[in-house]
């Protein structure tokens, strides 16, 4: 049962969600947490950019479809990663030659204020028609908005981090009750041309506009809190299955050199500001990215394999980067961040894994029967900084 997906109904036993999704009827709404958040202080300095976003996201008039055209706008423009990037471009249909589609579920003030159950289910069931579109190779990701102006404002601390992971709790209920610092993954489904159903892993992350300047900079977003699921794998497979790619080693490539041009790519909104990731150097390099487009963060000699981050890129609620309120200008002169040198770039490959294998199901898909299509059978792994096969 902890495995097992479902699609809330009238008559679902509301002390099976609790159950699932790590809490019980006495617990106390959503709402009554942000509450308590420690917060920035009004007139904190976002940058232009989530300030502009903010007239929307934040303001009571606007409607849901308004408020989510300022958040694609932003993410479209000023997302480090550009797998977002695309993402946001292809909800307005402007990127079909991209093909990268993306399922965004809102969940309001209002909503936060009622029974957990009630956003346990509301996201379950976007969840379980975000996976009806997968098997299609509509979509390879997933986005759940929490939008409050108290989660805009909040300021980094435990109490955030608590938010993060009792949100994370209402998402992956076959996971719960969520830890920190763990690297939690998604499934999605897609079927192939010849029928057959398999399923991809996918990355949880967390974005949330306090992020702004710190060491978490990279992962700034307006409006309040938002998850964000995508499997780069699935999506590559989609761009052949729907014709977009010629060939899956087409495919493949053209979503590596996306993953390069995202690395190092953080700092937006603020002048001067670093980024949070960044490429190692190496002492050969086949020189993976055309020389002519290179971005100017990129190395000519840059790893292909590893890359590095002041976290782990992969975890879902980070302790270190989620409690630091420091502000990188004033605090962060000599780096004390800790750094994560082993991040790995080189399981975008066409190489198949065998089930044993982290890597497998990043690229090519685990087949499964029909009847496992919303099932997560990926085992969640707590972080370590130090080579993936060296623990």
């Amino acid at each position: 049962m902890a495995n097992t997906f479902f699609e809330p109904k009238e008559w679902f036993p509301m002390t099976l969600i609790s159950t699932l999704s790590g809490h019980d009827e006495t617990t106390k709404p959503l709402l009554d947490m942000i509450a308590e958040l420690p917060q920035l202080p009004d007139d904190f300095d976002f940058g232009d950019d989530i300030h502009t976003a903010h007239e929307v996201l934040l303001s009571d008039e606007a409607t849901e479809e308004e408020k989510r055209a300022a958040l694609f706008k932003f993410t479209s423009r000023r997302q480090p990663c550009l797998f977002g990037r695309l993402a946001s471009h292809a909800d307005k249909g402007e990127s079909a030659t991209k093909g990268l589609g993306i399922d965004l579920v809102w969940i309001h003030e209002w909503e936060m204020a009622l029974d957990r159950d009630y956003v346990t289910a509301k996201i379950q069931r976007a969840r379980r028609e975000w996976k009806d579109r997968a098997e299609r190779g509509e979509s390879s990701g997933f986005l759940i908005m929490f939008n409050s102006r108290k989660l805009a404002y909040a300021k980094p601390s435990k109490e955030l981090l608590d938010i993060c992971v009792e949100v994370s709790n209402l998402y992956l209920v076959e996971h719960a009750p969520i830890d920190v610092d763990v690297i939690y993954t998604e499934a999605v489904p897609l079927r192939r041309a010849d029928g057959q159903l398999t399923l991809f892993k996918a990355g949880c992350n967390i974005f949330y506009a306090g992020a702004h300047m710190t060491v978490n900079h990279d992962r700034r977003l307006p409006g309040g809190l938002m998850f964000s699921m995508n499997s780069p794998g699935h999506f590559a497979n989609s761009l052949v299955l729907r014709g977009i790619r010629e060939s899956f080693e087409d495919a493949v490539d053209f979503v590596r050199e996306t993953a390069f041009r995202s690395i190092g790519n953080g700092g937006i909104g603020c002048p001067h500001m670093p980024s949070a990731s960044w490429h190692n150097e190496a002492d050969d390099n086949s020189d993976m990215v055309d020389g002519r487009k290179r971005p100017h963060y990129i190395p000519d000699n840059f790893d292909p394999s590893r890359y590095s981050a002041v976290y782990h890129t992969d975890v879902l609620c980070p302790t270190a980067v989620t409690t630091d309120d420091r502000l990188i200008k004033e605090h962060y002169s000599e780096n004390d961040a800790e750094v994560w040198p082993y991040l790995i770039l080189d399981y975008i490959t066409t190489d198949v894994f065998p089930e044993d294998h982290v890597n497998h199901g990043l690229f090519h898909g685990h087949e499964i029967e029909d009847c496992g299509k919303y099932h997560n059978p990926w085992p969640a792994r707590v972080a370590h900084n130090k080579e993936l096969f060296e623990y």
